[in-house]
């Protein structure tokens, strides 16, 4: 039988040599994200799932910006689950996200992400086959509405029209879920009344099937109909939002970040053409016969590209302020804390 005394040596010995191994692989990954090419280490972005809207994430690596900054980016396919990018951040496999204000909720709810600036302005509408008698969103009123989730943000949009127009978006209607490209078939069989989708989709079937616009969130123009409907003038649809871990432990890295898409944005809002054939090129958008170099560089310069930080915050808390109202956040909600929780002011 082993002593004891000597039993316990042993396996303290054996802990200690676990423990300094485990050390020296930590600084060996330390040491291999952060490089002289690299000064401000690694970064992984879950960027990838079809969207035209995510060109900034594939200019600032295309191009260059994420690498100018000393940021080495890696982009990977984009959860679909908002359950499961909230845990990627959390477990700090994430560190930053082109997403739209849909994630405000989630921030309220504790999601460790911080909004740093507005990217680019609407891709969302909510849109009724030709021959629908449904002529506004009045009309809407004990309809159904489809759009690809519950708490997507094509269903805000609508949902901030739907109170706009005195109708509860809750109780008023009733909401069905469908995918994507699924989403117009549904309308054209008569399953749903109308739909809210996002680009390249809604695009489609505008220009392919003839569906009327109801609700455009793409305000540029200061359209007073849309704005009505709550849709704000030059509001920004999408945002850079950044983790927490970053903005609190790692100023340096997050501004470094911010950089690099507030140039891939300019470059973008410079260059719609050449955007769209890196896009198609490099197969981040599937092209087909109507998602051609020509459609992508129409929508990509509609959406007039570009950082804006001060503004950013300002749509930020517009947009908390309607969900509110719409029954989204909690209807305690004090906006102006729900905002400095949830922007990134550095």
């Amino acid at each position: 039988m082993v002593d004891l005394k000597l039993k316990h040596t042993i396996i303290g010995a054996l802990g200690l040599l676990l423990i300094v191994g485990g050390l020296a692989g930590c600084g060996k990954q330390q040491s291999a994200n952060v490089t002289k090419d690299y000064p401000n280490g690694s970064i992984t972005i879950p960027a990838k799932n079809g969207s035209i809207c995510g060109a900034p994430n594939y200019i600032a690596y295309e191009k260059g910006f994420f690498k100018k900054n000393g940021l080495k980016a890696n982009l990977v396919a984009k959860p679909t689950n908002i359950s499961d990018l909230e845990a990627g951040f959390v477990s700090g496999k994430y560190d930053a996200l082109n997403g739209d204000f849909q994630y405000l909720p989630a921030i309220q709810n504790g999601a460790q992400i911080q909004a740093a600036g507005g990217i680019h302005q609407g891709c969302i509408q909510v849109l009724v086959p030709r021959n629908s008698k449904i002529k506004s969103v009045k009309d809407l009123k004990g309809k159904t509405i489809a759009t690809p989730g519950q708490g997507s943000t094509p269903q805000f949009v609508a949902s901030i029209a739907l109170q706009h127009a005195g109708i509860d978006p809750k109780n008023g209607v009733t909401w069905k879920t469908y995918d994507y490209d699924l989403l117009a078939k549904a309308a054209q069989k008569g399953q749903v009344d109308a739909i809210g989708n996002v680009d390249p989709y809604a695009y489609q079937a505008i220009k392919e099937d003839h569906f009327r616009v109801i609700v455009d969130n793409n305000n540029h123009s200061g359209n007073s109909g849309m704005a009505k409907m709550g849709m704000k003038k030059d509001g920004s649809c999408c945002y850079l939002y950044l983790a927490d871990k970053l903005t609190k432990q790692s100023p340096k890295k997050a501004k470094a970040i911010i950089k690099s898409y507030q140039e891939a944005a300019e470059w973008i809002n410079m260059h719609p053409q050449q955007t769209a054939s890196i896009l198609l090129k490099k197969k981040y958008v599937s092209a087909s016969k109507f998602v051609n170099r020509k459609n992508v560089a129409n929508l990509v310069a509609s959406y007039h590209f570009g950082l804006k930080k001060a503004k950013g915050k300002t749509d930020v808390a517009y947009y908390a302020d309607q969900l509110k109202q719409a029954g989204f956040l909690k209807s305690d909600t004090n906006v102006k804390q729900l905002v400095n929780k949830a922007y990134y002011d550095g």
